[in-house]
C-alpha cells in the first residue's frame, strides 16, 4: 500500500491535508485551506511537484558522511552534484 492523503478539518473552520506513510505515520501536514476545493488543489500540486522537486539543503554544514542519505537523489537541471546548499 501507498502513503495517502488525509483530508481533515482544521480547528479554524477549514481543512488541512496530512501525508501519511504506508504504516500510518504522520509525515507532513499543510497549510491552512480555507475550502476543501483549495485543500484538494493543495494535494494536486504536491502530488505533481513530490516525485520531480530537488532536495534543497538548508541545514548547517556537517561532514561529507553526514549527506550520504542525499547521494542518488535528483540535482536540480544543470547541476553536477546531488544536493543543493543554499543559505
Amino acid at each position: 500500500m501507498a502513503g495517502y492523503f488525509k483530508l481533515v478539518d482544521a480547528h479554524d473552520n477549514g481543512f488541512r491535508v496530512k501525508l501519511t506513510a504506508p504504516d500510518g505515520t504522520l509525515v507532513a501536514v499543510s497549510t491552512f485551506y480555507e475550502s476543501k476545493e483549495e485543500a484538494i488543489a493543495g494535494i494536486d500540486l504536491i502530488r505533481e511537484i513530490a516525485g520531480t522537486g530537488p532536495v534543497v539543503d538548508h541545514s548547517r554544514d556537517e561532514s561529507p558522511e553526514e549527506d550520504e542519505p542525499f547521494l542518488g537523489l535528483q540535482a536540480p537541471a544543470g547541476r553536477e552534484d546531488a544536493v543543493r546548499h543554499d543559505a
